[in-house]
């Protein structure tokens, strides 16, 4: 802005002194034509040497003005150019980003996801393991209760055996007369002599 201003001005003064020097020399053309003294005309033509002089170097300047006016709009053109492509590497840059995060992002919720179902598969896993000690358990009372059952009818049955052979038979004198360990020690009996038999 200031270099244009400085332009214009200098433009002015160029036309100013255009005028002056047509004026000195429409004035020098009087005098001569008056035949004025040779003071005077040596005077005119002193001025108008100054003012040429003066258009010379505002011709100049104006010359080196216009040159660094150049200069500046190259390096501008030149800079606008950095920064667009810098723009352009930052938004690439950006672009790159927002993918890479939209990509950890998925990334994120696949694995909350996939811990999300392996939890439930631990709590059902979890669940069936406590039932199956449930059934476990009760498939032990089970077999507890078999085996006492199982127990004492072959005691009974070896118990009874042997009353018979004694002469006892009703199951009042068995339960009088053997109490659990009478049992076993018959059980253990009877085993013997099936063994030596």
């Amino acid at each position: 802005m200031q270099e244009r201003s400085a332009r214009q001005d200098l433009e002015c003064d160029k036309i100013s002194l255009e005028r002056q020097n047509k004026d000195l020399k429409s004035r020098l053309a009087s005098s001569e034509s008056f035949q004025k003294p040779n003071t005077s005309l040596s005077q005119l033509e002193s001025q108008n040497r100054e003012l040429q002089e003066r258009l010379q170097a505002e011709e100049r300047e104006k010359t080196v003005l216009q040159s660094t006016n150049r200069k500046l709009e190259r390096r501008v053109k030149e800079l606008s150019i950095q920064i667009d492509d810098e723009r352009q590497h930052v938004n690439d840059q950006k672009d790159q980003l927002s993918l890479r995060v939209k990509a950890l992002k998925r990334q994120v919720d696949e694995a909350e996801e996939e811990i999300e179902r392996l939890d439930g598969l631990r709590k059902k896993a979890q669940r069936e393991l406590e039932e199956q000690h449930e059934v476990n358990e009760q498939l032990q009372a089970r077999i507890k209760t078999l085996e006492k059952d199982s127990w004492r009818k072959a005691s009974r049955s070896a118990a009874e055996s042997t009353l018979q052979r004694e002469g006892l038979s009703s199951d009042e004198e068995f339960d009088s007369v053997y109490d659990p360990s009478s049992i076993a020690s018959l059980l253990t009996e009877s085993n013997l002599q099936t063994s030596s038999c």
